[in-house]
């Protein structure tokens, strides 16, 4: 089961490649917490993806909510994936929240993030340049160290500093 948290969505769909996803997995699953997080975005006017429309898609609840209280430094949509992941073993889990990469990775999941995804889409012939869509997702506030860009470039074959 691929499970995506918020950013991923959101970002994916900023740079008009949310099907990446789709082209890659075939489906994703998700959390009402997550839909409820992009309702938020979406009520405070950001550019926010329908994925209640995207059939492949699945939003789907988890069977223990009281995990969602076990990290009070994790969000809602974070701790409603991991949680769903942890039901669902052998999971990969799409997640760039740094406190969730490392509960993911201490509960051995597989995980990646938005750039992960790019350096996939890629690898596959989806998209043509990982460079410019990192560019892109700096200008528009997404945060990662220039270490972890250097490495994202160097997986995509497109090496240089961005």
């Amino acid at each position: 089961m691929i499970v995506s948290n918020t950013s991923p969505l959101y970002y994916l769909h900023q740079l008009g490649c949310l099907d990446v996803l789709r082209d890659l997995f075939g489906r994703i699953h998700t959390t009402p917490q997550v839909l409820a997080e992009l309702e938020a975005g979406n009520a405070q006017g950001l550019n926010i993806p329908d994925i209640s429309g995207l059939g492949w898609c699945v939003i789907q609840d988890i069977a223990v909510p009281s995990f969602l209280d076990l990290i009070p430094d994790l969000g809602k949509g974070e701790a409603s994936v991991l949680a769903l992941a942890m039901e669902h073993p052998g999971s990969y889990v799409i997640i760039d929240d740094h406190l969730g990469r490392e509960v993911a990775k201490a509960q051995q999941m597989r995980v990646t993030g938005t750039l992960g995804v790019l350096v996939l889409a890629k690898q596959s012939g989806l998209v043509a340049s990982v460079g410019s869509m990192v560019s892109q997702l700096l200008q528009s506030g997404f945060h990662c160290g220039r270490s972890v860009v250097t490495e994202i470039l160097r997986l995509a074959g497109e090496p240089g500093e961005r």
